[in-house]
């Protein structure tokens, strides 16, 4: 199928079958979490999780009256699975999962932002200086992956096509970062950290991503494109609304000390991911650090022009209606 026709073949959550077979365990009313807060996250080295430590640090948990015992999974088939099966109430994870999720039925919410796109094409080679230059190239990537759609769009803004004009190799993500450090293959789709890891030996990152997207999408030059957001089962939401909103102040509190005490915040991040400061340092300087926690209906415009973008390339098979929204009670 071409670029712009889809991959649907694994449009799902990646190899998440086991969340399809597991569909109809995750509809129901009430549930027993495996946690007591219900919540489910990656664990590191994926930036998904670098909230966490910054959360029970500051015991900002407590301060919201929460026991944040996140669970957390070490590869996304598991944690959506275990979402779907109804095991965790609320997870962090990728938006169109969260849209995938609810136009299959289920009872999901979509509750908050995370974090912006920080995904990008990164090389070796001197001569591929702009997206222009991918053509004909060898790339790695985890086309299973939500952020394969969107490379998918960045891809089409530039007239290129993987199945006409650049040869797309798919690989896991620990696989295309080993191919690109062996010299395996010209080119490799990566997110963060594993982005700025490569760039701190050597690489360079070609193009804008996000910018390119905006591009294809007509969005505004500055608009947010979403990536990852915190969401949930409505039924945890119903079981008690107050956790929900607590919940979202606890990460807007979490993301304002990331983003104000850099320094203090990058030591917290390191200890428990293992990840270097100064690859955290350099994620920040190269922007890819950037969480920002609203209520994502605020955020509604964008996130709907984005999922469109996804459907345009076959990672949706339809939209969401409004109901996917939470709507806060305060």
């Amino acid at each position: 199928m071409s670029a712009q026709g889809g991959v649907t073949r694994r449009s799902f959550v990646g190899a998440s079958a086991t969340a399809l077979i597991a569909l109809g365990a995750g509809t129901g009313a009430a549930r027993a979490w495996i946690n007591k807060s219900g919540a489910g996250g990656l664990a590191p080295p994926s930036n998904g999780s670098f909230m966490f430590p910054i959360i029970k640090k500051l015991q900002l948990d407590k301060k919201y009256e929460l026991d944040f015992d996140v669970h957390t999974y070490s590869s996304p088939s598991s944690l959506y699975s275990e979402f779907a099966a109804g095991n965790t109430g609320d997870i962090f994870g990728a938006v169109f999962n969260a849209t995938n999720f609810y136009t299959r039925g289920m009872d999901v919410e979509l509750l908050f932002t995370v974090s912006t796109a920080n995904h990008g094409f990164v090389t070796k080679n001197p001569a591929i200086k702009t997206p222009k230059d991918l053509a004909g190239k060898t790339i790695a990537a985890t086309t299973s992956s939500g952020f394969y759609g969107l490379a998918l769009l960045f891809l089409r803004q530039n007239n290129l096509n993987p199945h006409k004009n650049v040869n797309i190799i798919t690989a896991a993500p620990s696989s295309v970062q080993t191919q690109l450090l062996a010299g395996r293959v010209d080119v490799g789709l990566l997110a963060e950290p594993a982005l700025s890891n490569v760039v701190s030996k050597g690489f360079h990152i070609v193009g804008d991503m996000n910018a390119e997207i905006r591009k294809q999408l007509s969005m505004p030059s500055d608009a947010p494109i979403w990536y990852i957001a915190g969401y949930a089962h409505k039924s945890w939401v119903n079981e008690d609304p107050k956790r929900a909103v607590a919940t979202m102040k606890m990460w807007q509190d979490a993301a304002s000390f990331h983003h104000e005490h850099p320094d203090e915040a990058d030591k917290i991040v390191s200890a428990y991911t293992r990840i270097p400061v100064s690859s955290l340092k350099l994620s920040r300087r190269l922007g890819l650090a950037n969480f920002i926690v609203k209520p994502a209906v605020e955020e509604k415009a964008h996130i709907d022009t984005i999922l469109k973008g996804f459907k345009e390339v076959g990672f949706l098979k339809k939209l969401p209606d409004d109901g996917i929204y939470w709507k806060p009670q305060t």
